[in-house]
């Protein structure tokens, strides 16, 4: 019955736990993901011959053009309610008439900065051999971010998406939530067990199912590195300079983050390459 659950909806910039988080939602029974009665906005129905050609004719990077693409397509027809989970969202009416529920995950923009680095999702430009260049080059959005088609730095990604949360919560007419990425990595149980409590949702065991994709690292070792910061050093001067000179910093301060000194770091040339090699331990949580 459309009664017996509630229809929760999780937006997040690529890198904040957007797919840990909605894994562990959708584990409750008193959980949807859309809403009653309705499927997703992908992969429709009247696409699949297309999609077929598609996975047919094309290899490598020119099937992900494609299918990019044709999600593209599909997702600009779709109701607000299923817009992308890393777009920039408008409030709308549907939302309330669907009786949604909305998450917002947020991340520090020098960490979050790092993990797009490294896991570069949707980026369709060239790959940069140093930080400092991707962190100050333009970025080439998709057709589902919502965005302009060419942005001034991937900072920008962080800058909209974060500020249009704050426009939506301030205009919903449901309930809203923000999950701090720190907070979550710290104790994943317990976030999702705040936002089913916000939600009014009941809920009996919340397991975590975050995977790291190495077996190595476990849960706790994950946790430690983001409460110790440990990311911080994977920073040079010239890379903190150039974020702090691209963040809103009016709209990173209302979830408790600050600039950084570009002083308490060391100046040098850091390349993927030295990179990978030293910080095994940027890890897979928060991926997408």
């Amino acid at each position: 019955m459309a009664d017996d659950y509630k229809f929760v909806k999780v937006f997040g910039e690529r890198n904040t736990g957007t797919r840990a988080l909605i894994r562990m939602l959708s584990a409750q029974d008193g959980v949807r993901m859309q809403p009653f009665g309705e499927r997703g906005a992908l992969n429709l129905p009247q696409n699949a011959d297309l999609r077929a050609v598609i996975e047919g004719s094309y290899k490598g990077k020119w099937r992900k053009v494609y299918r990019d693409a044709l999600r593209d397509d599909e997702q600009a027809v779709a109701c607000p309610t299923k817009a992308w989970k890393h777009t920039l969202p408008v409030w709308d009416a549907a939302y309330r008439v669907k009786r949604a529920h909305v998450v917002f995950c947020v991340r520090n923009p020098y960490s979050w900065a790092l993990s797009l680095a490294r896991r570069p999702y949707h980026q369709r430009g060239p790959k940069f051999a140093r930080m400092l260049d991707f962190v100050t080059q333009p970025w080439l959005t998709v057709s589902r971010d919502n965005m302009n088609a060419v942005l001034r730095s991937p900072m920008e990604l962080w800058n909209g998406k974060v500020a249009a949360y704050g426009a939506f919560m301030r205009r919903a007419e449901v309930p809203t939530k923000v999950i701090l990425f720190e907070e979550f990595v710290a104790d994943p149980e317990a976030e999702v067990r705040q936002v089913l409590s916000d939600f009014e949702i009941g809920f009996e065991n919340v397991t975590s199912v975050v995977s790291t994709k190495n077996s190595s690292i476990t849960l706790e070792g994950i946790a430690a590195y983001y409460r110790r910061e440990d990311w911080k050093g994977s920073l040079t001067a010239e890379v903190v300079e150039a974020i702090n000179g691209a963040i809103d910093w009016e709209v990173a301060a209302q979830y408790g983050y600050y600039q950084l000194d570009p002083a308490d770091f060391p100046s040098r040339e850091i390349t993927w390459r030295s990179w990978f090699r030293s910080r095994s331990l940027m890890m897979r949580l928060g991926s997408r």
